[in-house]
């Protein structure tokens, strides 16, 4: 079954101060030492099937063509790498990707996912993105809910992503 795709479009609003915890900061890949292993380490959490070898890292993050490791973004709780998500922004086309949105379960349900999707908020628009996209998986509610909050809306250009959609609201509403 193909990923889920959803979209946003920069309102031009200002966006608010992101507020970060006091036991946590936020630090970008080239602030982070081992920040493979870290980033190898979270992403094992949903998004790969185990912790997977450093090429998996170039062959999903350096092989696209305007990533820019100063856009991959972690979470440090108490020094600790616990979150990561990647802002991808084409500037000449003035569309942003997010990428590879993982939390270790251990972090989980800290409002850590809130905290990602600010971010990349806040960059995209800081960017100058006009617009933007991601794909999902259709279990992957917590994300799902995070992404509407900033503004994402689902793509439903197909009968298939229709359906799929309405079951997920359906399980957003329970």
């Amino acid at each position: 079954m193909s990923q889920l795709i959803m979209r946003w479009k920069n309102d031009h609003t200002s966006v608010s101060p992101i507020e970060v915890p006091s036991n946590c900061k936020i630090v970008n890949f080239t602030e982070l030492n081992s920040a493979i292993d870290k980033w190898l380490d979270i992403v094992q959490y949903g998004l790969s099937d185990g912790k997977k070898e450093p090429d998996y890292y170039h062959n999903t993050m350096t092989a696209l063509s305007f990533y820019n490791e100063d856009k991959c973004f972690f979470i440090l709780e108490n020094e600790k790498a616990v979150a990561t998500i990647t802002v991808v922004c084409d500037y000449d086309k003035k569309v942003g990707l997010i990428h590879m949105v993982a939390c270790r379960e251990d972090a989980r349900g800290k409002g850590y996912g809130t905290l990602l999707t600010k971010i990349a908020e806040y960059t995209l628009k800081k960017e100058g993105m006009e617009s933007a996209y991601l794909t999902t998986d259709d279990w992957r509610i917590p994300a799902i809910k995070s992404y509407l909050r900033i503004g994402f809306y689902p793509d439903l250009s197909n009968d298939d992503f229709i359906n799929r959609w309405d079951l997920i609201y359906k399980q957003i509403r329970r």
